[in-house]
């Protein structure tokens, strides 16, 4: 549990450092930062779950994906600067350091394995932010689409 806590507030401190490194601005900060906090928060409940890193990582990013969409249109600021500090806690330094190593060890069967386990990692949060992305662009369009044949019949 010791480690739990120390995991999120790190995730904290690390989104706000890059929210600072950003120059979000003062208003932007804290709730770029806390969205970095709550994804690494939904990766460690559903890795207890699922022992696995897509699926993890998957939901992760769809709780950043969801959470940068929703807080863009309340601050009226672009979605990115709170996505972009909301993904650094899952960015796979470890997983990629450790396949890099294997494979300057010439230990191919580990480079391959965490090389694995690396892909699966960072497809896992293309696919979530992609998904939101995807989901967010078809609902524009189609209240684009209501509001143009609104008006037409106005």
């Amino acid at each position: 549990m010791q480690q739990t806590i120390i995991q999120v507030v790190t995730a904290l401190l690390g989104s706000l450092g890059f929210a600072f490194m950003f120059n979000l601005g003062k208003r932007n900060v804290i709730p770029a930062a806390v969205n970095g906090m709550c994804t690494w928060i939904v990766y460690i409940l559903v890795r207890n779950i699922i022992d696995d890193v897509f699926i993890p990582s998957l939901a992760a990013s769809l709780w950043a994906a969801i959470y940068a969409e929703i807080a863009a249109r309340i601050m009226k600021a672009p979605a990115n600067q709170y996505l972009i500090v909301g993904l650094i806690p899952l960015l796979p330094g470890a997983p990629l350091y450790y396949t890099l190593s294997a494979a300057f060890d010439s230990d191919w069967k580990a480079a391959s394995a965490y090389g694995n386990s690396t892909m699966l990692f960072v497809l896992g949060i293309a696919v979530g932010i992609s998904a939101v992305c995807g989901c967010d662009d078809i609902i524009r369009r189609l209240k684009n689409k209501k509001t143009e044949s609104l008006s037409k019949h106005i």
